[in-house]
């Protein structure tokens, strides 16, 4: 029996679930609150390992731990991690975890048979997005038509709404000797995990009554979340020109500025779903217009 299936029936038996998330070697559980934990597996001593854990998820907002499997324990791995918040779960307390959902696996399999019977056959045409909330996303509703697509490309064009979480932020940046505070918006692909300034003045729906496609949802909120704050650090950056006056010059020099990665404050605010035309390869945003590779949005 794979671990990491233990694991997933004992966050389910919690009321919480895991997503895919990146790295995708990690395992993702989101508590459903905003709030979530991530998992690492260490099936060796290898203190390299848990440093590459460690940089990868420092700035993930919940509780990560470190699950250790191996025989013995290296007092170096635990005191490197109580230095930086990683939780270690010793061997000796996993496998009393695992048995347990084991257990409780077995005793619900039964039930979960003849759920599976009942349910009704998936319509592939048709890909409701999943929300643990328990709400559909809305749609937001497409300023091109389908007729402007079709003069613009020469080809008939399939209406596609892909799921897109959107955020708020606020962070704060150094300009010469002043922090100034700033805030924006951020908008994170839900299919391809890439993030991007949001779009503004958008009208939402409940429902589409067109013929359409929906794209599945893969990154939850709350790994998207930490894409957001990663394209804000990086995409952010700004030129500030600064004036300098002495007895003979005025020097005027270009200086870079970005924001302070401790000060980024990300909300996730809701998600909705996206309009997009595609034809083969082509794709032309039903918002703003531009054409596209299909590979921007899936």
């Amino acid at each position: 029996m794979d671990v990491r299936v233990l694991i997933d029936e004992m966050v389910k038996n919690m009321g919480y679930r895991t997503y895919p998330g990146y790295p995708e070697e990690y395992i993702w559980v989101d508590h459903g609150d905003g709030s979530g934990e991530v998992i690492m597996l260490l099936e060796n001593q290898d203190l390299e390992k848990v440093r590459e854990f460690n940089s990868s998820t420092v700035s993930f907002p919940g509780e990560r731990f470190l699950f250790l499997l191996a025989d013995g324990t290296d007092k170096e791995i635990i005191s490197y991690c109580k230095g930086h918040r990683i939780t270690p779960v010793s061997r000796e307390e996993a496998a009393k975890m695992l048995g347990k959902a084991l257990i409780d696996m077995h005793l619900s399999t039964k039930t979960k048979k003849r759920s599976v019977l009942r349910q009704p056959t998936e319509n592939k045409d048709f890909i409701m997005v999943y929300l643990e909330e328990g709400s559909n996303p809305k749609y937001i509703r497409p300023v091109i038509t389908g007729d402007v697509v079709t003069n613009s490309i020469g080809l008939r064009a399939d209406l596609i709404f892909v799921p897109y979480h959107f955020f708020t932020y606020g962070m704060k940046v150094m300009e010469g000797d002043s922090l100034i505070a700033k805030e924006g918006t951020v908008m994170v692909n839900a299919v391809n995990g890439r993030a991007s300034r949001s779009i503004n003045g958008y009208e939402i729906l409940d429902s589409w009554p067109t013929t359409h496609r929906e794209m599945e949802l893969k990154w939850e909120p709350l790994s998207s979340m930490e894409r957001a704050k990663r394209w804000i650090s990086e995409s952010l950056e700004t030129e500030v020109v600064e004036k300098t006056e002495t007895e003979a010059f005025i020097v005027y020099s270009r200086n870079r500025v970005k924001p302070l990665e401790d000060t980024i404050k990300v909300t996730f605010i809701n998600t909705c779903l996206y309009p997009v035309y595609s034809s083969s390869a082509l794709v032309m945003d039903g918002f703003t217009g531009e054409i596209k590779s299909i590979t921007d949005y899936v």
